[in-house]
This record gives C-alpha cells, structure tokens and sequence, in this order.
C-alpha cells in the first residue's frame, strides 16, 4: 500500500461503526504502528485527528495517559515540523474549540480564534478541508457567533458549511444542525419560503434515513416531529392556514405513533406541537376539537410544571389560547382570567428577554474590546517588524552601498595607479630617449672637434649639433606625462612664481627628472652657458638654490 493510498484508507475507515472501545483502539494503535514505521507522517497526522474524536467514546483510552487536546497539540506539532499546512489548521481549529468547551478560553478569546480560525480554513481552501468535517469546525464557529448576537458572520459560515453537510448517517448531525440554524435565520429576517425550504430538507432527510441505535431512532423521530412542527408554524405566518393544519396534524400523529405518550419527553413533545396545532384549529373555527386540544394541553402542563419539567414560560401561548377560546364561547370572566396570567407570564419574559439581550449586547462588547485590544498589539507587533525590517534593509542598503563605492574607489585608485605607473614609464622613457639624444650630440660635438673639414661642412655639423631636440610637438608630449607623474607641479610653481618665463619654467620640470646642465642643453637645444644663466635668473626669483 502506496502512502496515498494509506492515507485514503484511513479517512474511509470506519471508526464511528466500531462501538467496542477496545477493539477500536486496538485499531487505532495498530494503523499508527505502520505508519510510524513507514515514516507516512500524513497518514499519522490523519490518525491523531480520529484519535482526538472518538477519545470521548466511554472505555477508550489514548496510550500514555494522554488526551484528545495532548493528541491535537502533538497533531500540530509534527504538521508544522512536516510542511503539512491543512493538518496544522485542523489541529489548531479544532484545539481552540475543545479548549472552549472545556471552559480552559474564554469567550472573548475563542470569539478572536474563531475568527483566526475561519481565515485559515478561507486562505487554504475550504475544500482541502473535506477530509477533517470543515461543515462541523464552521458549525461550531458560526454557533460561537450566533451566540454572542452577530447573526450575520453566524450565517456566514453556517451558509459555507452547507456546501459540505452530507445526508447520510455518518454526517447526520451536522446536517440537521446546519440546515435548522439557516432555518431559524430565514425565520427571523421573516423570509418565510427560505425558511421552509430548510425545513422541509430536514424533515425529508429524516424521512429517508435508516438507524437501527436507539439513540439515533429517537433523535430521528424527534426531528420529524419537530420539523413538521416548524413547517407548520411558518405556515401560519404566511397565513396558509389549511397547509398548515396538513403539517401539524402529521408533527401530533407522529408524537402519538412514535413516542411512548406516558413519557416525559413524548409530553414535552406534544405540548409543543399543540401549540401549533390550537391556534389553527382556532383560525378555522373547529372549536370542538380545540376544547379538546386545550384540555389536553393543560393536563400535561399540570402534570410537568409542578415537577419543573416544563419551561416556565411555554404555558403563555396555552393562556392566550383559553382566554381567546373562552372569549369565542362568551365566558368573558374565565377569558379575563387567562388573560391576566398572560400578561403576567409575558411581563416576566419580556424582563428575563431584555436581561439577555443586555447581557447578550455586554458580552459581545466586552469580546469585540478585547479581540480590538489584541488587534492593537498585533499591529504594534507588526509595526515593530516593519520598523526593525526598515532599519536591517536600510543598513544593508548603506552597507551595499559603502561596498559599492568602496569597490568603485578601489578599482579607480587601482586605475591611477595603473595609469600613473604608464605615464612614469613613459617619461621614463622619454627621459632616457633625450639622454641618448643628448649623449649622441655630445659626441658629435667631439667627433666634430677633429674632424678636419672645410667651412661648409664644419658650419653644417654644427648646425645639425645645435638643431633643438625637444621640438614643439615633444614638448607638448613631454610636459602632459609629466603632469600625471607630478600634478600640479607647473600650476604650484605658476602661483608662487607668477613671473617666471616659459624657459624656467621647462627649466624647472627638467630639474624634477635630475637632468644634467648639459643634458638639459642638449635637449632644449642651447649651450650650457644659458643654462647656468637660466638657473642665475630663477634663483634671483625664488630667492632659494636651484
């Protein structure tokens, strides 16, 4: 078996079928065995989840002494640790609801997990929740809030939890629950076809489903009568009086059939379908059978109040039906008499009503005060983060930056250099070109000494001896590598000097180089005198020694 197919196999199993505690955790510790040793930790995740539910089954018992909320928060863990998104939301939904119920969160915390909750199960996907009965998580979370007052969010995910309900055994349940809560809405936004329609779902389920427990026939019939009931009622309100009379009819023949009429449960029953079944009779004016119906209302309300087995306000619709029954006959003093202990069981409720609805209205202040006050720091915690990711991405911006320009002025003063140690080569290069130039004349200055020649060629070696070597062009070269070897040498010179001539000026750059007197005559082209006499001049100008 495949880890997919392992996993599939564990949430087709069975395990609500299996009413031996014993035998069922026998089960479950076997499947948990394999998949340990398989290393499946999805279908182990799957397994933790069941193991949570049926924990409550009397007799059974989870390994180590552990509980369902252990088993879930280990559930978690191992999800999270694993990269299982949808098994983490389960564990921690239905975790915060078992907390609820065992009175370990408060109201206004589980109202703000709630709605955590709910955000998850929306951001992942309703539908990869299938497996773990989203309906029944957004059953419990829409009853929180239907609870607390907020209706509409309460219809919200009661409406989401219908696209999952289920009409089978299994899911009969949360079927039934879903479908009467979106009942009991439509009824009070008075939309009385939506609300039937919900009604008529239920009573058809019920209709059509096959238990053999004894607990679940009594809860099957006890919908049917309920739901034939409620038709009735929405009925009326549309003022479709014979339909009605059809449907309530059906609810009174349903509790005489189905339930044992000496039992306290059948003549709660019948009490309440009587309640419905009177009034109709009334509007069609079959007074014979409402006399009868009255006095059986009241003997059960006389057999079960003193006991307080009856609600003690449920006995105000059977007032306001005697004294409208008596009135019909024209025994106005026992009309009278009915109609005081209406409004005296009215006034009462109407306290108690207005008692919940204020604490109702308190509560679910006190709940939005403090989900708005968890809200306020989550934000400031969030602020914070902001706050501390601006700083790190500012630093690493000013530090990225740092290193860039660094990078920049390293490869730039790698390039000066590099550029600086060219322009050196270059003049020294020059430099040692004008020396061999200047060495080369000098000979010929002494090869011309003996030579003996006639005027005309002794005038021309002189000339060609005494021709410039630095023409304008190699000035102009020279003096540009100089300025990368020495800047601002010449412009420093300029300044303190400003009278200085062309001639000390080159005169200057060709003492930089450790030039001779006469290597400097050479390559300017003129004899050695001038240049002594050029120095002569420049210490005159710069009062120093040259």
């Amino acid at each position: 078996m495949t880890a997919k197919e392992r996993y599939r196999f564990v949430h087709d199993y069975p395990f609500w079928k299996v009413y031996d505690a014993n035998k069922l955790s026998t089960i479950l510790t076997q499947m948990v065995g394999i998949a340990v040793e398989k290393k499946d930790y999805h279908s182990e995740l799957a397994l933790k989840y069941y193991t949570s539910l049926v924990s409550g089954k009397v007799g059974f018992k989870i390994p180590k002494g552990k509980n369902a909320n252990d088993v879930l928060t280990e559930m978690q863990k191992i999800a999270t640790q694993q990269g299982y998104e949808v098994e983490d939301v389960v564990a921690f939904c239905y975790l915060t609801n078992n907390l609820y119920l065992g009175q370990k969160l408060s109201k206004e915390q589980y109202y703000v997990d709630v709605q955590h909750c709910f955000e998850q199960l929306q951001r992942v996907g309703f539908e990869k929740f299938k497996d773990y009965n989203v309906a029944g998580l957004l059953f419990n979370f829409g009853k929180c809030l239907w609870d607390l007052g907020d209706l509409d969010k309460a219809y919200q995910y009661l409406s989401i939890a219908e696209r999952f309900i289920e009409p089978t055994v299994e899911g009969g349940f949360h079927y039934t629950q879903v479908l009467n809560y979106l009942q009991t809405y439509w009824q009070k936004k008075k939309d009385y076809n939506k609300a039937i329609f919900y009604a008529k779902k239920i009573l058809v389920y019920h209709q059509n489903l096959q238990v053999e427990e004894l607990e679940q026939k009594f809860w099957n019939r006890f919908w049917l009568n309920f739901s034939a009931l409620d038709i009735a009622s929405l009925l009326i309100e549309q003022g479709k009086i014979k339909e009605g009379e059809f449907y309530a009819n059906k609810g009174y023949q349903l509790i005489k059939t189905q339930f044992s009429l000496d039992s306290i449960v059948s003549m709660q029953a019948e009490f309440d379908v009587l309640m419905v079944l009177i009034p109709i009779k009334l509007k069609l004016g079959k007074t014979h059978e409402v006399n009868t119906l009255l006095e059986r209302a009241t003997t059960i309300k006389n057999n079960l109040s003193p006991k307080g087995l009856l609600d003690y306000f449920k006995p105000l619709k059977l007032y306001k039906y005697s004294s409208e029954y008596q009135e019909e006959q024209g025994n106005f003093a026992a009309a009278l008499h009915y109609t005081h202990l209406a409004q005296k069981l009215q006034d009462s409720l109407n306290l108690r009503n207005d008692a919940q609805k204020l604490s109702q209205m308190q509560l679910r202040y006190e709940v939005e005060k403090y989900a708005g006050h968890l809200k306020m720091i989550e934000n400031e915690k969030q602020l914070q983060k902001y706050l501390r990711n601006a700083v790190l991405v500012i630093l690493l911006l000013v530090v990225g930056f740092a290193y860039v320009n660094l990078r920049r002025l390293h490869h730039k003063h790698r390039q000066k250099e590099k550029e600086l140690a060219n322009a050196q080569y270059d003049l020294n290069s020059l430099t040692q070109h004008f020396r061999k130039m200047s060495d080369l004349a000098e000979n010929l200055r002494h090869e011309n000494e003996k030579l003996i020649t006639n005027d005309n060629q002794n005038e021309y070696l002189e000339q060609l001896i005494s021709s410039t070597i630095l023409t304008d062009e190699d000035w102009t070269n020279f003096k540009v590598m100089f300025e990368k070897v020495h800047p601002g040498y010449i412009q420093v010179q300029k300044e303190k000097y400003p009278d200085l001539t062309n001639a000390e000026t080159r005169l200057l750059m060709l003492e930089k180089l450790d030039l001779s007197a006469q290597e400097m005559a050479n390559m300017i082209g003129v004899n050695k005198n001038t240049i002594h006499q050029t120095r002569l001049r420049l210490r005159r100008k710069t009062n120093d020694r040259v």
